[in-house]
Parts: structure tokens; sequence; C-alpha cells
């Protein structure tokens, strides 16, 4: 599961780390955020709260399954056998995650200490929890996917749907006692008739196209970060999908002759031997680590 060198952790002082964070950030001159599961999950979205799912999923509770990761296993694949069971979780999903949460606080505060600064921002969530937070658009890569966005699952197009006239839909006229949508509120692709799916990255279906428009933003925003001091800031990255963010992220410090690493992850926090000199890391709670950080930046 690791990778090479991934054994030593730097074992810094808190408080201080706090205090050399807060510092780093001010004086940077760019800040690339790489942003994971983790994230969300310290401001209350964590897939694997088992009271939250029987808060939100009590009659799927009934049934054995334990936590919104279980939930997602069981959901993954449709087909004609549970199509309107399929909905039924994934338009209540989605509602409740998408649609239904707030700017979870983690964000916000996140928001408040870089919203003056000079960043840009990759993540692997599909939540849209930056945009809530008030982050600009055109500053976040996310190429995995989109919560509020449909797809045909042929795919016939490229085109991707907003999603919110489908869910309400479904939500409305489901029958809660056997956890089904109506077969008429399916939905379908306007264009070729086929049905719909959840643009996320799950296979080859996966219509990318629209998200990795962001992708040559990304590569320059690091690009003309070497002219100057850059700070990357890893938050709840684990090793599901490691090639996107975790190991480019210690790449480019590697590489880059003035740049710093900051790694918060309670599960996850070890730096590469070679990064120790670059590198803090919190292997503490993200949403006290960042409103910290935060209250940090006004000291003297």
């Amino acid at each position: 599961m690791f990778s090479q060198g991934r054994i030593i952790m730097n074992m810094q002082n808190y408080s201080d780390n706090i205090t050399k964070a807060a510092k780093l950030i001010k004086e940077a001159d760019y800040i690339l955020v790489g942003a994971g599961a983790g994230l969300s999950a310290a401001g209350g979205l964590n897939y694997g709260d088992s009271e939250l799912f029987i808060e939100w999923f009590p009659k799927l509770s009934e049934l054995g399954i334990e936590t919104i990761g279980e939930a997602i296993s069981f959901y993954w694949n449709a087909d004609d056998s549970n199509r309107r069971s399929f909905w039924a979780y994934w338009a209540n999903h989605i509602n409740k995650i998408r649609y239904e949460a707030p700017a979870l606080k983690p964000y916000l505060d996140l928001y408040e200490i870089l919203k003056d600064k000079n960043h840009f921002i990759i993540t692997t969530n599909v939540d849209e929890q930056f945009v809530k937070a008030g982050f600009d658009k055109e500053k976040i890569f996310a190429p995995q996917g989109n919560y509020g966005l449909f797809q045909c699952d042929k795919p016939c197009s490229n085109d991707l749907y907003d999603n919110k006239t489908f869910i309400d839909k479904m939500i409305a006229n489901m029958d809660k006692d056997k956890f089904e949508i109506r077969e008429e509120d399916i939905p379908r692709c306007p264009k070729c008739g086929s049905y719909m799916s959840k643009n996320l990255r799950v296979d080859d279906t996966f219509v990318e196209a629209p998200h990795m428009e962001k992708q040559k933003d990304y590569m320059d925003y690091v690009n003309n970060s070497m002219d100057g001091k850059l700070v990357l800031i890893e938050l709840g990255v684990g090793f599901n999908t490691p090639g996107i963010i975790r190991w480019p992220f210690e790449k480019i410090t590697m590489k880059h002759l003035n740049a710093v690493l900051i790694r918060m992850n309670m599960q996850y926090p070890d730096i590469p031997e070679k990064l120790l000199s670059k590198s803090l890391t919190f292997n503490e709670d993200i949403q006290m680590v960042l409103t910290e950080i935060n209250a940090a930046r006004f000291k003297k």
C-alpha cells in the first residue's frame, strides 16, 4: 500500500506546526490545494459513519446495510432487476450530499485562509463543497466527476446534464416502503433515449472531457509556480487514487526548489524520508487543524 520510503513521520510539535503552517501560507506566492474524501469526512460527510447512515437511510439500515460506503457498494451497478431501487438510493444519496448539505466548516475555514492568496485546487471529491464555500470554480480541477451531473450511460456524446430536476422528481414520487422509484422516473438520455448514469469515474464510459478542460490550467499553475514560493496543502488524501494527488504532490515538492508540502491526514500522514525537510504533517482532525491555522494568521 505504501510507496517506498514512507516509513518516517514528522513528529514535530503540533502547536509549532500550526504556527509554521500559517507563516508558510502567509509568505507563499502560490498555494496548490489537493483534497480527498478525508476533507469532507472531517466536516461530517463521513461515508463510514453508521449513525449518519441510520439517520439518512433508516429503511436500508433494516436490511443490514450499516454505512454509506456499504450502500454505495450494494447499489454500485444498475440492471433491469434493480434499476428502480438503484435510483431510489442514488437520488437520495445525491440529494443529501450535493444539494442538502451546506458548506462544511473545513471548507469555510480553508476559504478564509486562501481567499486573498493566489491558489488553485485539484480534488477527487465530487460533492461541490469547494463551490459552496465560495471558491471560484474556474480555479478547481475535479477530474473524478460531479454529483450534480448526469451523462448518457453509453455514452452517445460528451454532453453532461444538470440533474436537480431528475433528482427532485425521483424523490417526490418514490415508494418509500419499497424503496423504489417509478419506472417512468428513471432518467433517460435526451439525445438517444438510453439510460442516464452518474457522472463519476467508474469505468471507461465516464464522460471526462468537460472536467479535463481544467487540466491545462492545473499544469500551467504548477509550472508558473516554479519562479516563486509554493505551498502544497494536501487534505485527507489516501490511497484509493494516490496517482491523482498524493504522489504527484510529492513529486512536485521534490522537484520544486522552493516548495513545502503540508499534509493533513489522520490515517496516512506519513512522508517519504527525502521530503522531511520540505514538509509539515498533521495527523489530527482536519477541521481542528484548519480552524487553528485560520486563527493563527492573526497572531503576531
